[in-house]
Formats: structure tokens, sequence, C-alpha cells
């Protein structure tokens, strides 16, 4: 008796070819999430300025001239999209990624101990070169918002634009208010 070729014979190469496909395409997610998941993870070594501490630890071998300590620094908190809106609304009504505060003030040779709460599912930075930092804020949630600490230490007075550099909503981005805005510094 001969085969069909669309028979059983046929049906089972076209599982095979399934097969293949559903593991390429889980094999690729899987490079493609570590992948992202490492150069995020050299990105924010590599924009960090200064050293990277966690803040349960101290250094050692740090000087107290050198390195203030957290208690020193002066605390500031940050909010990426809060509740209860998930964001700012704009002058159309409309509700728009944002930092929140975007503008504040700070006092120059002063230490700020910056937190960023993100209640965003996406990632964001809190950048400013003129004040030498680029902190990647990792992503969160509205129930859980990650929480991304880093430092500032101005040494003059002066006005400093700071801006989100991860893509992420488009008009907020060229807004100030939003996702970028400024720092005030006094003398």
């Amino acid at each position: 008796m001969a085969r069909d070729p669309g028979g059983e014979a046929g049906g089972g190469r076209l599982g095979r070819g399934i097969l293949t496909l559903v593991l390429a395409v889980l094999v690729g997610s899987g490079l493609l999430f570590g992948l992202t998941a490492g150069v995020g993870a050299i990105w924010h070594v590599v924009t960090t300025t200064g050293p990277v501490q966690s803040p349960s630890r101290s250094t050692p071998s740090a000087s107290k001239s050198a390195m203030p300590s957290m208690s020193a620094a002066i605390q500031v908190r940050l909010s990426v999209n809060p509740p209860p809106l998930g964001g700012v609304k704009g002058p159309n009504g409309q509700v728009y990624d944002a930092f929140v505060p975007a503008s504040f003030t700070m006092k120059a040779n002063k230490t700020y101990s910056v937190t960023v709460l993100n209640y965003d599912t996406a990632p964001h930075t809190w950048t400013s070169p003129s004040l030498g930092v680029n902190a990647l804020i990792s992503p969160g949630s509205p129930s859980s918002p990650s929480h991304t600490t880093f430092t500032i230490h101005p040494k003059a007075a002066g006005v400093f634009v700071w801006f989100c550099a991860t893509p992420c909503d488009s008009w907020a981005m060229s807004h100030n208010g939003f996702m970028r805005g400024q720092v005030t510094v006094v003398a």
C-alpha cells in the first residue's frame, strides 16, 4: 500500500516543524532577555558616577573625607508615574510619563542621595551630563515600584538640565515638567 504524502507521515513532519519553531522562539527569547539584562547591568556600571555601593554595606577602604556617608547626605525622593494617575496631566488633559517633582533646588557643595521610585513597568534614566549623572532607573509596577538610589554633589551654582534618555513617551521627553526638568543649584 502506498503512503499518502499528506497523511500521517506529512503530519509528523509538520509537528516536528512546529516543535522546532517553538523551541527556536523560546531559545531566541531567552538569548534576547539575557543580552538585554546583561547590557542593562553593564550600562548601569558604566554610567554610574563614583563607586557603586550597596546601601546596606559600607566600603571599609573609603575614607570618610573621600566618600560621605549616606546619613550625611541630604535625602531627595523622586517618583516616576506615581499613583493615582500613573503620570502627570498635560495641558490637553492627557496623562503623560513624568518624574515628580521634575524640577527642584539644591545647594552647591552638598551631597544629595536621590532615591527614585519607579511605578512604571518601563526603565528610565535620570541623565544630567552637567551634573555628572546618568542613572538607570529599573522598571517597577504600580503596586511594587523599583527603588534606585544615586548621588549628586553639585560643585557650582547654576541651572542644570536633566532628561530621561530612554525612549518612552515622546511628548513627555520634549516638555519640561515630565521626562525632563532642571535642577537649580544655589550657592
